[in-house]
């Protein structure tokens, strides 16, 4: 049975974004608008005020700048599709990104919304009186569910901007004034939060199987990691990636395809994923509970996807040199399969070459002959609503705690243990142990970072963050473009307080 969170709530307060306008009229209160001052009086209405700030993750826009942002500005894969697709985003793919592009507005503008509603779930519920809770636990973790929410949202923003503005309260009218942080305030911020957040939070065990899908401590954990990776904080990544493999909470699924199938969901080694369903009566782009991702990455013509976010064929190489077959299969979609498996007239083994020429010629745009198969769906399980495909997206596995565990071990001299747990995730690949040291093992727990997550968007902030991005690896790359610009809107609206990024 699906299991799954319904996350789009009409919770609706007053108050002003980060992004919105300046003009008076917009900090009038609607008549007829229940407030935040009014909202808080029921733990019905808490969780519904927590549930809002995850359905921001479900919005269309933030998958798609999600992976746009963390794999098709990589070596990993292109902005496939039709020739607009591919030309409106190669002014990012080239690193020539101008302050007006439209993508890097989604970005800033969906994360500092999904930020508003955490804030005003975190401030709300702190005022309410306990007593209108089952249990004080439920309070706090409610809170803390937000509080990490909040953080993911400032991570993203932090690792595709630099410096950003950290909204830390609910802003209430527009004349507040918020500048922008440096990134190493950003992690701070972000770690402080998470850890104030994770004593808060249940385990994944303790969650019913209805609310699978919410923050759990792992996730508060495996996040502490990964931001104390990216601020180089070594010791501390260390440390909060072992509670996560010491808590007992999660393992290596032995099959590795299984994670990205429906029976694989909220599995063993799922630390965090966004749930979705094929919902009957809500299918539009803004408002349904379906994975909109699945349809920008089925093959284009053939099925009803528009075929963007292809695979690179130097990325099927990098498997092929590592003689790593178990990934490949499971990471990237032929174009053999494709045909077979959008086959239901066999037309294939009709013999009749006229029609099956005919056949393979729906297949267009194929421009790398790989397409993402982590997204896939097959026919059978293809929703009829195109925008409604019920197949989870995966945002923190084992695996990724494993590879930062053995990165920070490395980077602090404890190159057995870097060594025991990149082994553990190369061994479910069917691969030999590693046995070098140094350099070299760094160097092998990168490249495993990139075989086990490719498709899974961390990619190219892999290359930045440990200073591997280059203009050879990612053609027009610069230092100074390694950061998106700011909206123009942004720094326009705020007067100049929210700095526009160098080098534009």
């Amino acid at each position: 049975m699906k299991r799954y969170i319904k996350l789009i709530i009409p919770v609706l307060f007053s108050g002003t974004l980060l992004v919105g306008c300046g003009e008076d009229y917009l900090d009038q209160q609607k008549q007829g608008e229940e407030t935040s001052e009014v909202f808080f009086n029921s733990q019905k209405k808490a969780i519904s005020a927590v549930t809002a700030a995850y359905s921001d993750l479900k919005d269309y826009r933030f998958g798609w700048m999600y992976w746009a942002f963390g794999e098709t500005l990589s070596d990993n894969a292109i902005y496939g599709g039709s020739g607009g697709d591919t030309g409106g985003f190669a002014p990012l793919k080239s690193f020539n990104s101008t302050t007006a592009q439209w993508q890097v507005r989604i970005k800033w503008q969906i994360c500092y919304r999904g930020i508003s509603k955490a804030n005003q779930a975190i401030e709300g519920i702190q005022k309410m009186d306990s007593k209108l809770f089952d249990s004080p636990q439920i309070k706090n973790r409610l809170i803390a569910e937000a509080k990490v929410l909040r953080a993911f949202y400032h991570f993203e923003l932090a690792r595709s901007f630099g410096d950003i503005p950290v909204v830390d309260h609910l802003i209430k009218t527009s004349d507040e004034r918020i500048k922008k942080s440096s990134l190493n305030d950003v992690y701070k911020f972000i770690i402080s939060s998470l850890e104030e957040a994770e004593k808060d939070l249940p385990k994944k065990k303790e969650y019913a199987s209805s609310d699978l899908g919410r923050v759990t401590q792992g996730f508060a954990e495996g996040l502490l990691a990964k931001v104390n990776l990216y601020a180089k904080n070594f010791a501390e990544a260390k440390k909060w990636a072992k509670k996560v493999i010491d808590s007992g909470q999660y393992q290596l699924d032995s099959d590795f395809a299984h994670i990205f199938s429906f029976d694989g969901e909220h599995g063993v080694e799922s630390i965090f994923e966004i749930s979705f369903h094929n919902s009957p009566t809500e299918s539009s782009a803004f408002r349904n509970n379906g994975n909109f991702q699945t349809l920008f990455m089925l093959p284009r013509n053939i099925t009803y996807g528009y075929g963007i976010n292809l695979p690179t064929k130097e990325l099927g190489k990098a498997y092929d040199d590592a003689g790593d077959v178990v990934r490949k299969k499971a990471t990237l979609l032929t174009t053999e399969e494709v045909y077979k498996n959008e086959d239901k007239d066999d037309v294939l083994n009709s013999g009749d070459q006229a029609k099956i020429k005919e056949f393979k010629e729906k297949l267009t745009f194929n421009r790398t002959g790989f397409y993402q198969k982590k997204m896939y769906v097959l026919p059978a399980d293809r929703s009829a609503k195109i925008r409604n495909n019920a197949n989870n997206i995966r945002i923190m596995r084992y695996a990724d705690v494993l590879l930062i565990y053995a990165e920070a071990c490395a980077e602090t001299g404890d190159e057995g243990e870097a060594k025991s747990a990149l082994n553990k995730v190369r061994n479910r690949a069917k691969l030999a142990n590693f046995t070098g040291s140094g350099q070299d093992l760094k160097d092998a727990i990168f490249n495993e970072r990139r075989l086990e997550l490719a498709g899974e968007n961390e990619r190219y902030h892999d290359l930045v963050r440990t200073g591997r991005a280059n203009s050879t690896i990612l053609p027009g790359w610069t230092e100074g473009h390694k950061y998106w610009p700011v909206p123009q809107a942004e720094v326009d609206k705020t007067s100049g307080d929210v700095e526009q990024n160098p080098g534009y």
